[in-house]
């Protein structure tokens, strides 16, 4: 690692905001930038106010060239995206400052989805069978050819479980797509068009990576867990990691490095869902960014290291991370990341019922997205997750009955609202 490096931060949100400190802690200073003036709230709520020096803190405001200029007099050596917001800025950024960093996503395959699909088949590697489409006649057309209900219907760039719907008829579809094109995507775009995908049968698990150089170290397996929300959607509810030599995760690894060559990640973290059918692994979705929502301190404890750490590791010492880079992670412990869900909406008074849960034995962290006088609405998808608590022992059994505890309390007035 070279001493006084300097990087430059597009987004630094989400689990981005723990970026500076890892950083920081190997000797590296970081300039942050916000891609646009239009960031969602809730991202901005995330930032680590304090983290930068106010000269160090951009706003993108539609000046490309200046805002190379500018960051150019620091002499960076990386550029790396926060969050979703920031991958089309930090690839554009990379690659005007001619430092390491993924190609420009001229083709959009790490973000629309329908170019993603087609891209990861390009490859010879299974994909979903998808349609995008503005036109809701035009996706009838292929539904009814298609004949395989039930049918995926989801916005064709945004994230997480974000206005996705499970349709088993053509009336279903026509109201998810009134849905999706009236609304806007969770980076605060408008949906302009609508893809309609393969269901997919089998269990989702999702991978984190981090590349150098076009070599992939991936980092960590999670199984989901979800469960039917209101209006059709599924809701996340608990997450847990594989052991390297679960089965599992031997059929998704050299499915997902292919995955990564296929949408030319070759710098940087990855975060990757994945379905495990019947015929084998299928992407989901590929996002070239940091997981969302994590508490790195807490996944140390069950790896001895996450996300944050190595991606910060991977770009300020990319020769020392190579050297070590295809050992697999090993699970210390048991852990399980429950996503909150909640069954009442209202204005949130006290967030004193947390303490109970904080009691729990296995409880090893909370990260809530709400706060006292915020509106709290029923959880319908990730967006509407109050937060998430980590639950950590090495006994399953004290997760279980915690976990359990933990819903019990959701149901007997755990979110005091009125």
């Amino acid at each position: 690692m070279t001493a006084h490096m300097h990087c430059v931060i597009v987004d630094a949100f989400s689990t981005g905001r723990y970026l500076p400190a890892a950083l920081a802690r190997r000797g590296v200073g970081c300039t942050h930038v916000q891609s646009s003036e239009a960031v969602p709230g809730f991202y901005l709520r995330t930032f680590p106010s304090g983290a930068f020096a106010p000269e160090d803190a951009l706003v993108h405001r539609g000046d490309l060239d200046g805002l190379v200029a500018e960051l150019a007099r620091r002499g960076p050596a990386f550029v790396v995206a926060g969050a979703e917001t920031g991958v089309d800025l930090a690839d554009a950024l990379a690659h005007r400052l001619g430092v390491p960093g993924n190609a420009v996503d001229a083709g959009r395959v790490r973000r629309d989805k329908y170019e993603m699909a087609m891209a990861v088949r390009g490859h010879g590697l299974r994909a979903p069978d998808t349609l995008r489409t503005h036109r809701f006649e035009a996706a009838r057309a292929w539904a009814e050819a298609y004949d395989r209900w039930p049918l995926v219907v989801k916005p064709a760039d945004s994230a997480g479980t974000d206005n996705v719907f499970f349709c088993s008829n053509t009336v279903e579809m026509c109201t998810a797509f009134s849905r999706i094109l009236g609304s806007s995507n969770l980076m605060g775009a408008a949906n302009r068009t609508v893809v309609v995908q393969e269901f997919l049968a089998g269990t989702e698990y999702f991978a984190n990576s981090v590349s150098v150089d076009g070599r992939h170290h991936i980092a960590e397996i999670w199984r989901y867990h979800k469960r039917p929300g209101r209006g059709g959607a599924a809701v996340y509810d608990y997450e847990e990691p594989l052991s390297d030599d679960d089965p599992a995760a031997r059929l998704i690894r050299p499915y997902l490095l292919g995955v990564l060559d296929a949408l030319g990640v070759r710098h940087g973290p990855a975060h990757s869902e994945i379905m495990l059918t019947g015929h084998g692994p299928v992407l989901v979705e590929c996002g070239a960014r940091l997981a969302g929502s994590i508490l790195p301190d807490v996944v140390d404890r069950c790896f001895g290291t996450n996300h944050v750490d190595l991606t910060a590791e991977a770009l300020s010492d990319p020769a020392g991370f190579r050297t070590w880079a295809d050992r697999p992670a090993e699970l210390k412990t048991h852990l399980r990341y429950v996503s909150l869900i909640s069954p009442v909406s209202g204005r949130v008074t006290s967030l004193s019922g947390f303490g109970r849960i904080r009691e729990l034995e296995s409880f090893a962290g909370l990260q809530l997205g709400v706060g006292v006088g915020d509106v709290l609405a029923p959880t319908v998808d990730s967006a509407t997750s109050p937060g998430v608590c980590y639950l950590l022992h090495d006994d399953p059994g004290q997760i279980e009955a915690d976990y359990r505890a933990l819903r019990a309390a959701e149901l007997d007035g755990l979110y005091a609202v009125q």
